[in-house]
């Protein structure tokens, strides 16, 4: 309990953190990120005070960082993996840190370090943590098929169970029942071919043919079909082997289709420039995410040519969004460029 509270608070730490960062000059052998953070610890010991308050520190620092390079929903549902694989490695990615002010309370001994966190360490780690369904804001997938068996209609579920794992497989939800963000309408069948030549074994051929459709809008995502085959000594288990053959197939190239067209029509890449240092990107990814339209946004590269982010849009289109953005909190907005799946504008930060 203990282990889940702590990876919590990072994470709250991750999502609402106060320190500050700005961009480092470009270090010769790879990119890091400069970051002023506070850290703090309980006065017990003498030493071990100062020496706790600078670990906190480089935690709140490496916190910001990951804030901007990964999705909310990633944070809090994986928590405790972040708070392992990140949090207690905090040597490992920032290259060296200097305190920049120190005092104490009553009770607390306090820090202000300036942390050089090695970005691309980071960012790799992160990307494993972060999946593609994830990314996409874990759409619920339900499945509504119906399955044959030599022109009659079977009780079985070879193709749902086979589909079904596919797509789970690669960390998407699956419904379960016949309701979800994206509903897969299948027909599958599988009709005896031949005994001959088979040494007393059976063949059997399957068609799986499946539609990818949205269900709030019922609109068609894409659609597939496939066909397979399958032998074995009866003909329940050869016709088995065919419809999952056909379904494994049928369901990865539909996966891949649904990941490609979510990512084309849900999500648009933004390019914002006149955002002078990481501290107002942070800001400025935080004011988007208070635009009701979005489902999320996070950073993918910060550099001369501005902050280019991912936006994961509830729903509409860079169109639609190029005029919600212009009612962003604390930054004054100047939309430059539209096109079908990105956004070119300015954003400066308004005086308070």
């Amino acid at each position: 309990m203990n282990r889940f509270c702590g990876a919590l608070a990072f994470c709250c730490l991750l999502l609402g953190s106060c320190s500050s960062i700005e961009r480092s000059s470009k270090n010769p052998l790879y990119e890091v990120e400069v970051v002023e953070a506070e850290g703090m610890a309980p006065l017990i010991k003498d030493g071990e005070a100062r020496k706790s308050a600078i670990h906190d520190a480089m935690q709140s620092a490496l916190g910001l960082v990951v804030g901007v390079y990964v999705s909310q929903e990633s944070l809090v549902s994986k928590a405790v993996l972040i708070d392992e694989s990140i949090k207690s490695q905090t040597e490992g990615y920032i290259e060296k840190y200097e305190v920049i002010k120190e005092w104490q309370d009553d009770k607390f001994y306090h820090v202000r370090i300036r942390a050089h966190v090695r970005k691309e360490d980071l960012a790799a780690k992160l990307s494993r943590i972060e999946n593609e369904a994830e990314k996409l804001g874990n759409p619920v997938i339900a499945f509504q098929i119906t399955e044959k068996l030599d022109g009659k209609d079977g009780k079985t579920a070879y193709c749902d169970t086979e589909l079904k794992s596919v797509f789970t497989d690669k960390g998407f939800k699956v419904s379960e029942n016949d309701s979800g963000d994206i509903i897969i309408k299948g027909d599958c069948r599988a009709d005896f071919n031949t005994k001959e030549g088979l040494g007393g074994f059976i063949s059997y051929r399957a068609s799986v043919a499946l539609k990818a459709v949205k269900s709030a809008s019922e609109e068609v995502i894409d659609s597939v079909q496939f066909s397979a085959g399958g032998i074995d000594l009866n003909k329940n288990a050869a016709a088995q082997a065919a419809l999952i053959n056909a379904a494994r197939k049928g369901g990865e190239e539909m996966r891949g289709k649904i990941i490609s067209s979510l990512k084309k029509k849900n999500f648009i890449s933004v390019t914002a420039r006149g955002l002078k240092s990481m501290n107002e990107v942070v800001g400025f990814i935080n004011s988007l995410r208070n635009i009701p339209v979005v489902r999320d946004c996070w950073l993918k590269s910060f550099g001369g040519g501005g902050a280019i982010l991912d936006v994961a849009l509830r729903k509409g289109n860079a169109s639609d969004f190029s005029r919600v953005i212009l009612k962003a909190r604390h930054f004054k907005i100047e939309v430059l460029e539209v096109s079908a799946y990105s956004l070119l504008l300015n954003a400066e930060k308004a005086p308070n």
